[in-house]
This record gives C-alpha cells, structure tokens and sequence, in this order.
C-alpha cells in the first residue's frame, strides 16, 4: 500500500465537507429507518450506492452557494472536481463497514 498525495483547491474541500456531513447524516437517517438490516449488503451492492452518492452530489450542488454563505465562506460550483468527490464518498462509505 502506498501514500498518494492528492490536491484538492478550496471549492472541492469545501464541497467534500459538506458532502461527507450529507453522507453521514443520510446514512444513519437511512440506518434507524431501515434498523439492523446489514449494512454491509447496501455497501456491496453498486445499484443501491450509486444513487444514494449521486443524491447526496445532486443536494449539495444545488445548495452549494447557500450552504457556503451559512458557514461563512464562498465558493464557486465551476471550481469543484466532481470525480473526486465521488472517490473520496466510495472511499468514505467503507467507515459503516460492519
């Protein structure tokens, strides 16, 4: 295994904040909805995942001036590499890993 330096500018630092924040809050919302189903199942499985990630994008895209302003910052949507914010909620989503 390896140590790969990745560079991300303020506007996708920002945006994978507020992302992982969505991501956490959804899952344990998702989780009490769905009690204690395995969690692993949902992880594993690509057509369950995929739009849950793509939902969490589509949210903080739309919201990403709004959310910015209310924490006191500012960033520009044009600026945000939306590969690597999907990598790094895949990558994210192996902490619910049971």
């Amino acid at each position: 295994m390896f140590n790969e330096t990745i560079l991300i500018n303020k506007c996708t630092r920002l945006f994978l904040d507020l992302a992982i924040r969505s991501f956490e809050a959804n899952w344990k919302l998702f989780q009490e909805i769905n009690g204690d189903g395995d969690a692993n199942d949902y992880l594993d499985d690509p057509d369950f995942m995929s739009p849950f990630i793509m939902n969490i994008i589509d949210h903080i895209q739309n919201n990403f001036e709004r959310f910015t302003t209310q924490e006191g910052d500012s960033g520009s949507i044009n600026e945000v590499n939306f590969e690597q914010i999907a990598v790094v909620l895949v990558c994210h989503s192996e902490r619910f890993r049971k």
